[in-house]
């Protein structure tokens, strides 16, 4: 225990006078003498390593201390790449949905089967409200020479006619509303009227057609609308393609199952037909 003690009291001692010398050397360093910087060497290849091991000791508590107060800048970078990010996919959006009203705008241009009828384009501003009534607002009214009746039609072919108006604004009335029914004939001559099922649904047209006969159009055929006299559309304008056909009656008569044109789910622009020969 004596011995312990001692060798205590002996490191104490030796600590300390390194400490004094170090303090001795740092009042001396502005005198650049031979024996200071011997000294001072001395001195710094002895605590050199006592250094080393506080560094290493304080270096995770100078991690995590540099980690707190750096937290918030790191998170405020995080958020404005984040806010950067939505940025950009949200522009990207916007660009495919440009391009794609771009598109259906220039299928308009130039519609053949139109004829010398005049027509005013308008961008589409509301969808169907309900399920019950397949309807659409547009962004041109009364102002524009437009009337209840008129067809709309758009680059694929009919969309409906015009059922409301004021000044600015005008509802129209989708093919695929439960509602609407149009004279339709195939390019064989076969006549007959559509109407339509509800909003994502495919269009019935009603015939006396019988099954067997050979006047059936095939599946895949065109059918436009019919004109005849006091009809409310003009002729020749694009409807729909057979889809199938079904057996009704007892087997005695056949609807066709057509399928519209248009996409009416995805309109952006609609062009109305100024044409006013059946009302």
């Amino acid at each position: 225990m004596a011995v312990s003690r001692r060798r205590g009291v002996r490191s104490r001692f030796i600590l300390a006078l390194l400490v004094l010398t170090s303090l001795t050397l740092l009042t001396l360093d502005f005198r650049d003498s031979v024996f200071v910087r011997t000294a001072r060497d001395a001195a710094g290849s002895v605590f050199s390593p006592l250094k080393g091991v506080g560094e290493s000791v304080g270096a995770p508590f100078a991690n995590a201390w540099r980690g707190i107060t750096d937290f918030g800048e790191v998170k405020s970078e995080n958020d404005r790449l984040r806010e950067r990010v939505a940025q950009l996919e949200g522009q990207d959006v916007l660009n495919a949905a440009a391009a794609q009203q771009m598109l259906e705008l220039t299928a308009q241009l130039d519609l053949e089967w139109i004829g010398a009828i005049e027509s005013v384009r308008a961008r589409v501003v509301a969808g169907p409200v309900s399920n019950f009534a397949e309807t659409i607002d547009i962004s041109k009214g009364s102002r524009d020479g437009i009337k209840v009746g008129m067809p709309v039609v758009n680059g694929a072919g009919l969309v409906g006619k015009v059922v409301q108006v004021n000044a600015n604004r005008a509802t129209v009335q989708l093919i695929t509303d439960p509602e609407f029914a149009v004279g339709v004939r195939f390019l064989n001559g076969v006549t007959g009227t559509a109407r339509g099922q509800g909003r994502g649904k495919d269009l019935i047209v009603d015939t006396r057609l019988a099954p067997g006969g050979a006047d059936i159009p095939e599946v895949g055929a065109a059918m436009t609308t019919s004109g005849i006299d006091e009809s409310v559309f003009p002729e020749n304008i694009p409807v729909a393609r057979l889809k199938e056909t079904k057996e009704v009656g007892g087997g005695l008569t056949l609807n066709l199952v057509v399928r519209p044109l248009a996409d009416t789910e995805k309109l952006a622009f609609v062009t109305v037909l100024l044409w006013t020969g059946g009302s």
